[in-house]
């Protein structure tokens, strides 16, 4: 346990050093405005991988959806990773910290294997891989005000969702006194509610259970600016690209509310009630108050069309189907 682990215990005693944090956030309303009001979450199920090394560029540009064209120390993107059949790996924001160094952020539990994923291709290249996961704090801010480089003065750099929610990288050196600066007019909340907003945001985050499986279209990263169609080759783009000018997608990722629900773990499958068939697979999953949970799952067209679905072991009776911001 690094020492920012030990000051995150004295703010969140249920934070055990693990890769999740509360705040007792009985009072969290989950489903008002964030106007008037202002949060922020410790990112503690986030790691990072350091792509460095005078190609760092030309390396990632070859094995990625986005295009890092598009990318400045002042304008952080988003993206994913595939096999060669075409299967996102996982996807992440990207940061550059300067020429030669770039920090791809994802899920904690894919770090190792996107490393080694990625190494399997670097040896043709000037860059070297590291993960970097204890070396960079990441916050996650969902504030009623923007928030520049003049009042959080980060050290690295920020990505800005659609929402208005902002992903803030700083060194751990830096870390105890951003915390601080933000508590100084934000409210802390955990990652669980940090997971809701981005569900509700229709924001995918891949894991272990969930790598692998699906197309980058079938997690909606298409309406998210996360896949370039005119960047050129990458690892997986032929198969990107067919669906998109010639298949026909039959999956999609659908944000839903059940109530009266059991466990829900991501990687879960949806099937119809009374059969063993996969139609589809738990994305994410967060409690949203009054007995309720908000899921993002991945379904095909025809269990889309489904108010009732089995999920994992339990039958679920209800089925409500909402809006994704990005969808008209």
């Amino acid at each position: 346990m690094n020492n920012w682990h030990s000051f995150l215990q004295l703010q969140a005693p249920s934070f055990l050093g693990g890769h999740s944090i509360s705040f007792d956030e009985a009072s969290f309303n989950y489903t008002a405005d964030l106007e008037g009001c202002s949060y922020f979450s410790p990112l503690v199920h986030l790691g990072a991988i350091l792509v460095e090394g005078s190609d760092a560029r030309k390396f990632l540009q070859g094995q990625v959806t986005c295009d890092l064209n598009e990318l400045s120390q002042d304008n952080s993107i988003c993206g994913a990773c595939c096999n060669p059949k075409g299967r996102t790996l996982v996807n992440f924001q990207l940061h550059e910290i300067d020429d030669q160094k770039l920090l791809v952020v994802m899920h904690h539990s894919l770090v190792i294997s996107m490393k080694d994923e990625l190494s399997k291709y670097a040896a043709f290249f000037k860059v070297q891989l590291v993960d970097v996961s204890d070396a960079y704090i990441f916050f996650g801010i969902a504030s009623n005000y923007a928030i520049t480089k003049d009042k959080a003065p980060f050290s690295c750099s920020t990505f800005h969702y659609n929402d208005g929610r902002i992903l803030a990288v700083c060194t751990l050196e830096q870390a105890e006194s951003q915390w601080l600066e933000l508590k100084g007019s934000s409210s802390p909340i955990g990652t669980d509610s940090w997971r809701l907003l981005d569900i509700q945001s229709g924001l995918a985050l891949l894991q272990e259970e969930t790598s692998g499986i699906f197309i980058p279209q079938m997690l909606n990263l298409d309406y998210l600016n996360a896949i370039s169609f005119k960047k050129g080759c990458y690892t997986g783009q032929e198969i990107v690209a067919r669906m998109k000018y010639l298949g026909t997608l039959k999956r999609r990722m659908y944000r839903v509310a059940i109530t009266d629900a059991a466990s829900l773990c991501t990687g879960m499958p949806c099937c119809f009630p009374g059969t063993e068939q996969s139609v589809g697979s738990v994305i994410s999953a967060a409690y949203a108050g009054n007995d309720t949970h908000q899921l993002l799952l991945v379904l095909t067209d025809d269990a889309a069309n489904k108010t009732q679905l089995t999920i994992g072991s339990g039958n679920i009776k209800e089925i409500e189907y909402l809006s994704l911001p990005y969808i008209k």
